[in-house]
């Protein structure tokens, strides 16, 4: 998986745009390939790469969308023990609804993607997402798109955040109108931008 996500980063940062400022909705760019695992996760799970309901661009934020956002997310959060693919499945890069209880982060992102369809949200708005942490960590994560903003799913804290709240620098995500074509995201918010800057030494007196 490294080796991909690698490979993302850099093509990110030269089609990244310069000057990003604050932004409410994550804005789809030009189409790129999808993670090699997720296409593998599409032929053993066909139904899971389908397009669910109506083609809608943002969903409604009502509370208690809301409030399943945050049950789906601690539930699933609760439910898995994080483990990574090469110790779990003998390779670098395995993507799975965690079947067995035990999975890594796209995996718990996957999972969550599936019970909200189950309980009626439509896939366009359910999107898979990779990202590097402030720490230059790949990281997938699921982004809700609602007309409140876009918001994530992450198996790193219970908390439902709005994309900029993260901290994390945003690459590609699943297309809307097709759940197994990606596009690349064309602005990252300033609290990513803000995290990778650097930061000066401070001398403490002695």
């Amino acid at each position: 998986m490294r080796s991909w996500w690698h490979a993302a980063m850099l093509a990110a940062l030269v089609l990244a745009p310069a000057g990003a400022g604050a932004e409410t909705f994550a804005h789809a760019g030009p189409g790129t390939a999808a993670p090699p695992a997720f296409g593998a996760f599409c032929r053993s799970h066909p139904g899971q790469c389908a397009r669910v309901g109506p083609l809608v661009e943002r969903i409604a934020l009502t509370p208690a969308r809301l409030a399943e956002l945050r049950s789906v997310n601690a539930s699933v959060n609760g439910a898995i023990r994080e483990m990574g693919d090469l110790e779990h499945h003998g390779v670098e890069d395995h993507w799975s609804l965690a079947e067995d209880g035990r999975g890594d982060c796209e995996d718990f992102a996957l999972l969550k993607r599936k019970m909200l369809i189950e309980r009626g949200w439509p896939s366009s708005v359910l999107l898979m997402t990779t990202v590097s942490t402030p720490s230059g960590e790949g990281h997938a994560v699921l982004s809700v798109i609602t007309d409140g903003g876009d918001l994530v799913l992450d198996n790193k804290t219970g908390a439902v955040l709005p994309w900029t709240g993260t901290g994390y620098a945003f690459y590609t995500r699943q297309s809307q109108r097709n759940p197994r074509a990606w596009v690349w995201i064309d602005h990252e918010p300033p609290a990513a931008l803000a995290a990778r800057a650097p930061r000066k030494r401070t001398t403490l007196a002695q």
